[in-house]
């Protein structure tokens, strides 16, 4: 993430490769290093341009006997290793219910008087599995292993009406508390438990576009160390370019109460929270009419509506709601939900997808008729245009689609967990999909 990246770029010579790296991740190709650490002008005229406010040096800083001086950033090209799933055996203090805590801590620290946006699951504070890093493409030995071991949450926070973001990223920390550096902070407070929080207030541009930005790293006693940061770019449309409200949505004060949060910390208890959805989706080119927050709560409470009605649905537990669609990253005419069912029978995962326009049959559905005979697709007298797939042989997998006349879709697809059998059928599938109330039109 590129906010995040431009606080690190000072904090040592890792923390540039960081930033570069986080920029390269983020899917912009780095065309060179643009300005001078310790006067902020550009030293080449390059087609990518990244400016960060001045770092004078010398400096001093309360509560620091020591100031360095700002480094030189470095690029390196990188590559992530291992799954990406949340149970990685190199980090035993993490997992899928640790993030799941995490995430409801993190909410939980947020004033009152901000709320998170409407947005995807990846810009509401929840927490990401920990990605390695191929230590071979970093310029000295031991780089991969500070970079790699942290998860990170963001979300995009609204406050009297301005949209900033705000991430918080989470790892074990046990190395020395990094070396005061002029431009990595404005001061040092340590706190009577032990616990060291370093502030910064400040700006960075990318090709002339400011960013304000806000920080507060803690290293806590028991070995974590957690980065809190709010800035002012608003990220919530994922087809739309980023805009600065110039209102960072959170304080010093603010931050340091949710970097200081006791839940975040590696060796907090794991406390019994909502299971994270899974990622989910649709195929789209997000080019049909915004699902905004109210048209969501209508189709969720279809949702809701119709399962109270579903034959058998007695037999079904669930993981969270029924009515729990969210948007995806893919745009903001699509969303999505994940739900584990459970029955006596066995567990399943109930997809659920509604994409709010389609001028077209999906590419993907055309060619999954053509190679699969278990899909039929018809034509109801209405115009509809209804998938349907059943699999016994893979645990009772089914699968169910219908694209109204106002070119709405709505998905709903089974798959069994662990090599159980699903506890819903496609008929009960296809009663939930063709809820009257699901059409917007």
């Amino acid at each position: 993430m590129v906010e995040d990246g431009a606080r690190r770029w000072r904090d040592s010579t890792w923390f540039d490769v960081v930033v570069i790296l986080s920029t390269i991740a983020a899917g912009t190709v780095v065309a060179g290093l643009l300005n001078d650490p310790g006067t902020g002008e550009p030293t080449a005229d390059r087609e990518y341009s990244y400016v960060f406010e001045a770092a004078p040096y010398p400096a001093q800083i309360p509560g620091c006997d020591v100031v360095e001086p700002p480094s030189d950033p470095e690029r390196v090209n990188f590559a992530t290793v291992g799954s990406g799933e949340y149970d990685n055996p190199k980090y035993p203090w993490f997992s899928m219910a640790k993030a799941a805590a995490m995430t409801q801590a993190a909410i939980d620290a947020l004033p009152n008087s901000t709320e998170l946006a409407f947005a995807s699951q990846s810009q509401s504070l929840q927490f990401e599995p920990i990605a390695d890093y191929d230590p071979s493409n970093f310029p000295q030995e031991g780089d991969t292993d500070l970079f790699s071991g942290s998860t990170n949450a963001r979300g995009s926070l609204v406050r009297d009406g301005h949209v900033g973001t705000v991430t918080v990223d989470v790892r074990a920390w046990d190395r020395p508390i990094l070396p005061c550096v002029a431009g990595a902070l404005d001061r040092r407070d340590t706190r009577p438990d032990g616990t060291v929080l370093d502030s910064l207030d400040t700006w960075y541009e990318i090709n002339g576009v400011r960013t304000l930005e806000r920080t507060v790293v803690a290293y806590h006693p028991d070995g974590t160390r957690i980065v809190a940061t709010a800035s002012d770019a608003d990220n919530t449309d994922p087809k739309a370019r980023t805009r600065h409200s110039g209102q960072i949505p959170l304080t010093l004060e603010e931050l340091t109460a949710i970097a200081t949060t006791p839940s975040l910390t590696v060796t907090a208890p794991v406390i019994p929270a909502v299971p994270l959805m899974p990622s989910c989706g649709a195929d789209t080119e997000g080019n049909g009419p915004e699902l905004t927050p109210e048209k969501v709560a209508r189709l969720d409470r279809a949702l809701e509506a119709r399962w109270a009605t579903m034959p058998g649905n007695n037999d079904l537990a669930l993981d969270r709601p029924i009515g729990s669609l969210r948007l995806t990253d893919f745009g903001r005419d699509n969303v999505c939900e994940v739900i584990t069912v459970t029955s006596a029978a066995g567990e399943g995962r109930l997809d659920i997808a509604v994409v709010s326009g389609r001028s077209a049959p999906s590419p993907q559905d055309e060619y999954l008729n053509e190679i699969n005979p278990d899909r039929i697709t018809t034509t109801s007298p209405d115009e509809a245009t209804v998938t349907r797939a059943n699999y016994p042989a893979n645990g009772g997998s089914a699968y169910f689609s219908i694209t109204l006349p106002s070119t709405q879709q709505v998905i709903i697809s089974t798959t069994p967990i662990g090599g159980s059998i699903v506890p819903m059928t496609l008929e009960q599938i296809e009663y939930l999909a063709t809820a009257p109330e699901l059409d917007l039109d």
